[in-house]
């Protein structure tokens, strides 16, 4: 009569015939359109987070390797140290073959299933309910609103799918610990290769309360004992990801501030924790079960003597005598909602600053242990409308109190303080709470439990079709690539060297494709709604300027990206704040396409100082193209404005050649001034004109400086004799009504399609040598000395550097020399660089600085040090030299051998107990 069996101790674990079906047939309902469809999940971090990330080390997996580093995001990234790309978890090895949104989909709907089989076997073992309850338990928690919102950050799901199963597997352990404790490890360390260690914090701290309200010793020592047991089978994970921890901008622990980021506030009570049938809120803040579920869950809360386990009435504290089943979900229910409120909890403010809670922001994210403990409550309440007589009449009123408590308080959901998507509820869904309650109230009155079952499956189905799972696109928006990339393709496909120079982009996503209306009616006649429409554009303009992790896709080095977990480190926060704005707080999760997009102060786009772009080897930039200024037909494109003085000049070179009659410029200057323009042409004839400005005002003023004769310039030179600000500069030729638009050196468009596309022909080398070495300590003081050297306008990267670390005499004060070095050689674990140096000097690669990076020179090893803040650097002797960098971590074979050798330790443990439970006695 059985279909499974898990033996977790003397007794086997039982899924009846019909539970696993059913929780299966729930599951592909409720994701029919990611099952049984080619739509895919194409927005917030799934399409432009995991998918890189996951190609990247599917990539490596089918190459039978480990994904080791990238070159390709903030000037290099360890793969293996990110836990978030789940190297280590066994169901992502499955998946390697299938491409990232096809492996997503299919671990979406495997980790749901393994969420509700985990609760269902929860309710059956730890409160005694019926097949009916648990599995209503199981819906409730794996196709409620908490898993549903989470679906986009696969690594959450993932480990949220084990939850369950820990406390089950805690809850065998505390009674045969022998047996079961090695199993809890497994399961923990499972959790923890999945990615998500706020999820294996979270549950790891519900299990302690859970063994607190056993009042118990015991079960404190086999939680301990299984927690060790996990530290030691997760070190071919942990030790990367602390050696990253190291250097990360988390090193010493978030503050208070950023600790309580989203948190889950008073104002959007009502609107998290009843469902939504138009609007999806910010997912962070959803973790509802439905009116319904809450009903349940109240007649389960203030009911006793449910199922096969006896409990006594809420006990007195006494040590020594554990407290209920049911009254340790209701803490564990509570705690949940009230850690989830962070920065409105006053406790909180202090548990922000202890080990552990300083690690991670979103305390919305304890909201896990509500969402299952309001599972399992309700399966409780379920059961006790199936023993017991009619409920007493006063519960009815406390359900609908509470849940007309939580609908008014929804009109408080515009109070939100900070700027999360949040939403008044529709009529629609106001309709959908009252008809649920009604429901929710007859039906309980004449003791319906299966038909309350079958009520609430709807209730859910309903409200799961506004959540990310139900919002897809095709496939074309991951799969087919944009103008931007294939133009940079097509030029990394020409390059003979073996480095393609990096990428910039800075856009806010404001423009619309060119294709727009073929595609929307291509989206419209595969039946896509508007909003999978909106979401498919996104992810179009996200693709065209190549935002946040997509240059991964295409192997397209950026020096931006995207990370919120350990990722960008401190030292590339800290080299990163001499791009941007004097007001603008640092970066510590990338995204400088967004920080530096700002429409009123650069217009769209604030370009770095060009110096830290060229040291960056920032070869190309993408901006919006929406702002550029049309006048009397004529276009000006305003990407780099720049100033003129009788101290600084501009010149504008002229690709492809243009028969001009005028220069058109959009100028300001605060007092009258006259510019001298020099054109030259293909013979090397200059002419030149002088033009007085009568310019007021603060806005850009065309002015036309008309030439004598029609002229083909190679070069536009500028000069002033007071300050002006050119904002733009455009040729024209006033016979046809032609213009080209140009861009001042050492800047020259190369594509203009939906964006603009940007060449720098003065970009630094990767690798080159520096004889102006200066020594700043290797610390977080001597970075900050560091960047205020750098800051100087006399600072030249390209013949300056300052190393971190103990000064090396013989490389100080050198003084100006000559040397070259050119990249053999590059592959992302290794760089191989040919160097002459005329005197020692510092081989200057502008590659991330990391633990781990190995070199040699000539064969001998030497010890990388970090340069620039943020980069490698290795001193080189006079002469020839081949200087090899290698990833190579010390830690790697041994935490591999260790891990192996652990794994297989455990495995047999468990295998012998299995054979010892399943023979009988």
């Amino acid at each position: 009569m059985l279909c499974l069996r898990l033996y977790c101790g003397v007794y086997p674990l039982r899924f009846s015939k019909l539970a696993a079906p059913v929780l299966i047939l729930l599951t592909l309902l409720f994701f029919y359109r990611l099952a049984f469809t080619d739509l895919i999940l194409a927005r917030g971090d799934t399409f432009a987070y995991f998918y890189p990330y996951w190609q990247a080390r599917n990539a490596a997996f089918m190459a039978g390797q480990l994904p080791l580093w990238s070159p390709d995001l903030f000037m290099g990234v360890p793969l293996l140290a990110n836990s978030q790309i789940g190297t280590f978890y066994p169901p992502n090895w499955i998946v390697a073959p299938l491409s990232p949104p096809d492996g997503i989909r299919v671990s979406i709907l495997l980790h749901v299933a393994w969420a509700m089989a985990g609760t269902y076997l929860l309710a059956r073992r730890t409160l005694g309910v019926d097949q009916l309850a648990a599995l209503l338990a199981a819906v409730l928690f794996g196709l409620g609103g908490y898993i549903g919102a989470h679906v986009e950050q696969i690594n959450q799901l993932q480990g949220l799918s084990w939850m369950p199963w820990l406390f089950l597997l805690f809850d065998r352990a505390i009674r045969l610990p022998m047996r079961t404790a090695p199993l809890l490890a497994m399961g923990l360390a499972l959790q923890f290769f999945t990615g998500h260690t706020q999820t294996v914090f979270i549950t790891a701290f519900g299990l302690g309360i859970y063994a607190l309200c056993t009042r118990q010793i015991r079960p404190l020592l086999v939680l301990l004992i299984a927690g060790i047991g996990a530290l030691v089978l997760t070190l071919p994970q942990l030790i990367p990801t602390l050696e990253m921890t190291g250097v990360s901008n988390r090193r010493g622990g978030l503050n208070p501030n950023q600790a309580t980021a989203f948190s889950f506030s008073p104002f959007v009570l009502g609107r998290g924790l009843l469902p939504s049938y138009d609007l999806l809120i910010f997912g962070e803040y959803v973790a509802y079960t439905g009116v319904i579920g809450i009903g349940l869950a109240l007649v389960g809360i203030f009911t006793r003597n449910v199922g096969a386990i006896h409990e006594s009435p809420l006990p007195r504290l006494r040590w020594g005598t554990p407290l209920s089943p049911r009254v340790t979900w209701i803490i564990v229910m509570l705690i949940g909602l009230f850690l989830a409120f962070g920065l409105y909890n006053p406790l909180y403010w202090s548990l922000a600053s202890l080990p552990g809670f300083n690690l991670f922001r979103v305390p919305a994210r304890w909201l896990a242990l509500f969402a299952l403990g309001m599972a399992l409550l309700a399966a409780v309440g379920l059961q006790r409308l199936r023993d017991t007589s009619r409920p007493r009449i006063a519960i009815f009123g406390v359900i609908a109190l509470i849940i007309g408590g939580l609908a008014a308080s929804s009109t408080l959901t515009l109070r939100q303080p900070d700027l999360t998507p949040v939403s008044l509820p529709t009529n629609i869904t106001l309709i959908g709470w009252m008809v649920a309650l009604v429901v929710l109230l007859l039906l309980a009155w004449r003791r319906a439990p299966r038909w309350l079952a079958l009520a609430a499956v709807i209730e859910l189905f309903l409200a799961s079709q506004v959540l990310p799972f139900n919002d897809l696109s095709s496939p074309e928006v991951y799969a087919n690539r944009r103008f931007t990339t294939n133009q940079l393709l097509a030029y990394r496909d020409e390059t003979a060297s073996p480095v393609f120079g990096r990428l910039l982009s800075i856009s806010e996503l404001l423009f619309d494709p060119g294709d727009r209306f073929a595609l929307e009616a291509h989206f419209r006649a595969a039946g896509m709604s508007d909003a999978a429409i909106n979401t498919a554009f996104t992810a179009i303009k996200m693709q065209e300027t190549l935002s946040a992790n997509l240059p991964m896709l295409y192997n397209l080095p950026s020096v931006d990206g995207f990370d919120g977990g350990l990722l960008p480190t401190a030292y590339y926060t800290a080299f990163t704040s001499l791009l941007l704005p004097p007001d603008e707080l640092r970066t510590v999760d990338g995204r400088l396409r967004e920080i530096l997009a700002r429409p009123e102060e650069c217009r769209g786009a604030c370009i770095p100082d060009q110096r830290w772009l060229n040291l960056m080897g920032v070869q190309y930039l993408i901006t919006d193209k929406i702002y550029d200024v049309w006048h009397e037909d004529i276009a000006y494109d305003t990407t780099f404005e720049r100033t003129l003085s009788p101290e600084s000049s501009l010149d504008y070179v002229v690709i492809p050649p243009f028969q001009a009659t005028a220069l058109n410029l959009l100028v300001t200057c605060a007092e009258c001034a006259t510019i001298t323009m020099t054109l030259t042409d293909e013979a090397g004839e200059e002419t030149t004109i002088s033009l007085p400005l009568d310019v007021n005002g603060n806005e850009p003023t065309p002015v036309s400086l008309a030439l004598p004769d029609v002229i083909t310039p190679v070069v536009v030179h500028l000069e002033a004799d007071r300050p002006v600000t050119v904002t733009a500069a455009t040729l024209v030729d006033t016979r046809t009504g032609d213009f080209q638009q140009l861009q001042p050196a050492p800047w020259q468009r190369i594509l203009s399609s939906d964006i603009e596309l940007y060449e720098n022909s003065d970009v630094l080398p990767r690798a080159l040598l520096v004889y102006d070495v200066r020594f700043v300590p290797d610390s977080d003081l001597g970075s900050e000395m560091a960047l205020e050297g750098m800051r100087d306008e006399s600072f030249d990267p390209a013949a300056a550097v300052y190393i971190s670390g103990e000064t090396i005499e013989e490389f100080a004060d050198v003084g100006a020399q000559r040397g070259d070095a050119a990249v053999t050689e590059y592959a992302p674990t290794r760089v191989v660089v040919d160097v002459h140096a005329d005197a020692p000097a510092f081989l200057l690669l502008t590659d991330a600085y990391y633990p781990g990076w190995m070199a040699t020179v000539n064969g001998a090893p030497v010890e990388v040090r970090r340069a620039d803040v943020m980069f490698r650097a290795v001193p080189v002797p006079a002469g020839e030299s081949t200087v090899i960098f290698e990833y190579r971590p010390v830690w790697l074979p041994a935490a591999l051998i260790a891990g192996a050798v652990v794994w297989l330790l455990a495995a047999l443990w468990v295998g012998i107990s299995f054979r010892r439970s399943a023979t009988p006695s």
